[in-house]
């Protein structure tokens, strides 16, 4: 049934590695479209980072992303039913939990950004919203036909780029017709 959904990740923890897969978002309905409409991370550090932040970045994907955990979907109205194949895949299965995927193939790079980065962990730092694709999505359908996905995921300089301190939360929100 056509409408707008949502879902968000569970708090996934920095992996200390130079790639982390946080959350995909796939169509593999034949018939049918879905329209992104927001893509949002937040990203809470605990300790100062002496490396260079890490790039959060949002791509298309060669194929069909796997594993991970699949993540429920929000209703905006509550007689309406999200596509099964829609599908939305988080890295974690519990806030703070293990990563465990999903496994995709990164293909075109559509937008990407720094993380925060603290100086010194001395006082309150709010994370913002930061947003995984270009405004332009306010004005203009961001698609995705059968079998393509879009994937969030953090590319660091080096694994202290993204230590086990930093913390991230991914939302997305679509349309689906």
């Amino acid at each position: 049934m056509a409408g707008f959904f949502s879902a968000s990740s569970f708090r996934e923890v920095g992996n200390a590695a130079t790639t982390q897969n946080l959350l995909t978002i796939e169509n593999i309905d034949a018939t049918k479209l879905v329209w992104i409409r927001r893509i949002t991370v937040q990203m809470d550090t605990t300790a100062a980072l002496t490396a260079v932040s890490p790039l959060i970045k949002t791509s298309r994907t060669t194929g069909v992303p796997t594993g991970g955990t699949t993540l429920s979907k929000g209703l905006f109205d509550t007689t309406a039913a999200s596509n099964a194949n829609t599908i939305v895949r988080g890295s974690t299965a519990s806030d703070g939990g293990a990563n465990s995927g999903p496994t995709a193939t990164v293909s075109t790079v559509v937008w990407e950004q720094f993380g925060t980065r603290l100086h010194t962990a001395v006082g309150q730092v709010l994370a913002p919203d930061m947003s995984c694709l270009p405004i332009i999505v306010d004005l203009e359908n961001f698609v995705l036909r059968q079998n393509e996905a879009l994937l969030v995921h953090i590319v660091a300089a080096a694994g202290t780029s993204n230590p086990a301190t930093n913390h991230y939360v991914v939302n997305v929100c679509w349309e689906e017709d």
